[in-house]
């Protein structure tokens, strides 16, 4: 009886698979042939449906029979196809719809999307992925770039068919035409049979919170290069899910539509229901920013799923484009029942800038999850501190990574531009040329085994005036462990040469252990901020006051240190140095407790610095061949530094201990832009010299003429209005406050000027002024403030601008007249 029930049983469940079939196919654009994702495919009569991939694939179980499908997408016509059993797989064509789209208008009542938009903003927490316990996959991306040809127009084909009918022209126009045509048409030839530029890569990532997330590169093929950094390509160009508040796209962050309150930022549209499953119904809500908004906003459409409010697809552009229009899509499956996960994500960037003849180069990406576990058991330690690791062996064994998680074999125009470009790169030798271009990015020209220092050619301040010199050092060509390194300069103003050599030595990569150590004779700023990690100026930080800065101390340092990170975004660095500092001009020490008090203005120091500097939310590269390379020095930054001063060692002179503070911090807000704060605080519990000391981050010249001080340039975060060593102080603090608005006041893109209002006060004390003789100075006791308004990038292009700056000085410390207290400046401000 069993054996019969067992028969039976079996039996049924063929029956029942074989009254059922599996509908697959694709949905293209019938005007440019591309792939269209998330197309809206009902069948007709039932409550089911599904949605295209990125791709434009499908595949849809279907009882036996036959049915009707019908597909939809917002901007096209839409269209029925009928299948079966036997239709085979199906390709279907959708065109864009002729009609135009209705202006928005916004009715009173309840906005029937609003209610979804409030599910899913509630649910957010629940269904972002980056909340899970962990999580661990692996990717497979590919990035194109081609050129979008228009078709030949049929004037072209007339002329072509003229010029075959008619003799041959011999005159010297008529073969530049020729020469013209012959051009095009090759180029023609060669984009419809490969691209201008291919990657692939393969990665996987390790999720731990709250400070584990590695992703590392297994394998990357990229077609004309070698240097496995092309595959940050994929991983960089798009926020890995769309439930943080801002979402990033090609390094800009714009507001998320599904961001607290952002019913009231953005207008919100019921597009369309679809259902997946008699209880499973997807919402299709188009979204754009209300007018007159105040923030980075997108626009595109939301596939909502109602089984637990999360998204299931998303498509998002920015509004405004600069001359480069991106473009994203995202797809998200149901692991388990109310657990949604990324599943493909893709990108289009479009550089309608460069249009040349009707043709505009684009490119596209597409990543593929796989093998993807969430909720697994992870040991920290396993995971690197690292945000991208790239495998030593990326490059030279990643193709068979590459065969087992293609989506698709490597097409023939992929090939096609693979052998073209590997070849026409060995030919030209792209890597060399590659090289040389991350050099100069970083101010140097590699030449063999040296690398060119840049900022060591040419110099300027009111001080030194031209400095004209030389600076080079050793590169990964002449020893991936050891750095030599040297320079000199000389200042046709004071008429001192200047120069230094240095040696490092790389214990250890990973966690940033070097030793190093070297000479030096230069000049510093007397009493100016010192950090360790911050001894180079910043692009934008305390850079342009250095033209300015009247008062030098010249400077004898033998030097030797150690760096390394101890935990994860921490890094350390520890000094001994030996130091003969001589201030040429005003800045003398008078010793009061020595048996005969004489002023000096040279003195020589024994000093242990250690500095520590602290990251919590710094991304970086680990890359073979590469130092590390930060992609995100993310906010907030604190730094901690303390000096011991040893007498008696090595002809020192002073004993004493110094402290030092900074915290350098910004945060965005939705309505009003970035707020930013710089504090700087710093005490030396002993009676030491001048240069020792604190002076304020000044930058204002010492003259009582208007029209001298005027057409200065302003740093960010410097006391525009305060005079160079105008205070001293053994113990200080100075806080900057900048409050930016970018463009959010202007909505004209003709004339869209940065805004920012500046706050800065400084408040100090000198516990024996009089030690310091022939010193015309004071301590900011009561304090001093400082307010401005600057007006940026007036004139401006996509990398820079310059405006404006107006500033006041204020409280106890203004002076007499109002002219003395104000300040005009040239402002620059650089988009990063």
């Amino acid at each position: 009886m069993r054996k019969h029930l067992l028969v039976l049983f079996l039996l049924l469940s063929v029956s029942g698979f074989a009254q059922s079939f599996v509908a697959k196919g694709k949905v293209r654009d019938a005007k440019t042939n591309e792939p269209l994702a998330f197309v809206n495919i009902v069948v007709k009569q039932a409550n089911t449906g599904t949605t295209t991939d990125i791709d434009g694939n499908f595949s849809i179980k279907l009882q036996e029979g036959d049915h009707l499908l019908e597909f939809s997408f917002i901007g096209f016509e839409s269209a029925r196809l009928p299948v079966n059993a036997n239709s085979g797989f199906l390709k279907v064509f959708l065109s864009e719809s002729a009609s135009q789209l209705n202006e928005v208008v916004v009715l009173p009542g309840i906005n029937p999307a609003h209610r979804i938009i409030n599910n899913v903003i509630d649910h957010k927490e629940k269904n972002n992925p980056e909340n899970q316990s962990s999580f661990s996959y692996r990717t497979y991306s590919k990035f194109y770039a081609t050129v979008d040809l228009p078709e030949p127009s049929a004037q072209d084909t007339i002329n072509s068919l003229d010029s075959a009918a008619t003799p041959a022209d011999t005159s010297l126009a008529a073969q530049n035409d020729t020469a013209a045509a012959d051009t095009s048409f090759n180029a023609r030839e060669f984009l419809e049979n490969s691209y201008l530029f291919v990657n692939e890569s393969v990665t996987e990532r390790f999720y731990l919170p709250p400070s584990r997330d590695n992703e590392t590169v297994l394998a990357t093929r990229t077609s004309g290069f070698k240097n496995p950094l092309f595959a940050l390509l994929t991983t960089q160009l798009q926020s890995f899910s769309f439930y943080n508040e801002y979402i990033s796209i090609a390094g800009q962050d714009f507001l998320n539509p599904i961001s607290k309150g952002s019913t009231n930022r953005y207008i919100f549209i019921l597009k369309d229901t679809v259902y997946n499953s008699p209880t499973d119904t997807v919402f299709i809500i188009s979204y754009l920013p209300k007018p007159n908004y105040g923030f980075k906003p997108l626009q595109g459409l939301l596939y909502v799923n109602s089984s637990s409010w999360a998204i299931q697809n998303v498509i998002a552009e920015p509004v405004e484009s600069e001359g480069i229009n991106v473009s994203i899509e995202q797809q998200y499956i149901e692991y388990s029942p109310g657990l949604w996960f990324p599943d493909q994500l893709s990108a289009e960037i479009v550089f309608a800038s460069l249009t040349a003849n009707g043709a505009n180069p684009y490119a596209r990406m597409r990543t593929y999850l796989k093998d993807v576990k969430i909720g697994e058991e992870l040991k920290r330690r396993d995971i690197s501190t690292a945000s991208i690791t790239i495998d030593e062996l990326a490059v030279e064994n990643g193709e068979k990574l590459l065969n087992q998680y293609r989506v698709d074999t490597v097409s023939a125009k992929e090939e096609a531009t693979y052998h073209f470009l590997d070849s026409i790169g060995e030919e030209y030798d792209f890597e060399k040329r590659l090289d040389i271009l991350f050099a100069l990015a970083s101010g140097k020209i590699p030449v063999k085994m040296f690398d060119i220092e840049l900022d060591k050619i040419l110099k300027y301040n009111t001080y030194e005036g031209f400095r004209l010199g030389f600076g080079a050092s050793t590169n990964a060509k002449f020893s991936r462990w050891l750095k030599l390194g040297g320079y000199f300069g000389y200042g046709f103003k004071d008429e001192e040469l200047k120069y230094g050599y240095d040696a490092e030595i790389t214990v250890n990569k990973h966690n940033n252990f070097k030793l190093y150590g070297g000479y030096l004779f230069d000049i510093f700023e007397s009493g100016g901020y010192s950090n360790l990690h911050r001894e180079t100026p910043q692009l934008i930080n305390d850079s342009y006051r250095r033209l300015f800065i009247e008062k030098w101390d010249y400077t004898s340092r033998y030097f030797a240190g150690v760096t390394f990170d101890p935990a994860a975004r921490v890094h350390f660095k520890g000094q001994l140095q030996r130091e003969n500092r001589y201030t040429r001009n005003q800045g003398y020490y008078l010793n009061h407790e020595s048996e005969n008090p004489m002023p000096e203005n040279g003195f020589n120091y024994f000093e242990f610095v250690g500095a520590v500097q602290f990251s919590p939310n710094e991304e970086f590269v680990e890359a073979p061949g590469y130092e590390k390379l930060v992609l995100n020095a993310a906010y907030p930054v604190y730094y901690l530094q303390y000096t011991r001063g040893f007498n008696d060692v090595w002809e020192s002179e002073w004993a004493y201990d110094k402290i030092d503070l900074e915290i350098d911090h910004r945060k965005k807000f939705t309505r009003i832009g970035t707020s930013s704060l710089n504090l700087k605080a710093g005490v030396v519990l002993s009676d030491i010299p001048y240069s020792k000391l604190y002076t304020g981050t000044s930058n204002m010249i010492n003259s009582d003429s208007f029209s001298r001080r005027l057409g200065m340039l302003a740093d960010r975060n410097s006391f525009e209005t305060m005079r160079f060593n105008e205070f001293l102080a053994d113990q200080y603090i100075q806080v900057m406050l900048r409050q930016d608005f970018k463009s959010l006041l202007f909505k004209r893109k003709e004339f869209a000027p940065h805004i920012e209002l500046v706050g800065r006060a400084m408040w100090g004390s000198l516990r024996k002024p009089a030690y310091h003789f022939d010193t015309e100075t004071q301590s900011p006791v009561h304090g001093y403030y400082e307010v401005g308004l600057e007006l940026n990038r007036l004139i401006s292009n996509d990398f820079s601008g310059i405006g404006m700056g107006v500033y006041y000085r204020l409280g106890a410390h203004s002076l007499g007249e109002f002219e003395e207290n104000i300040a005009i400046k040239i402002t620059s401000k650089f988009v990063l």
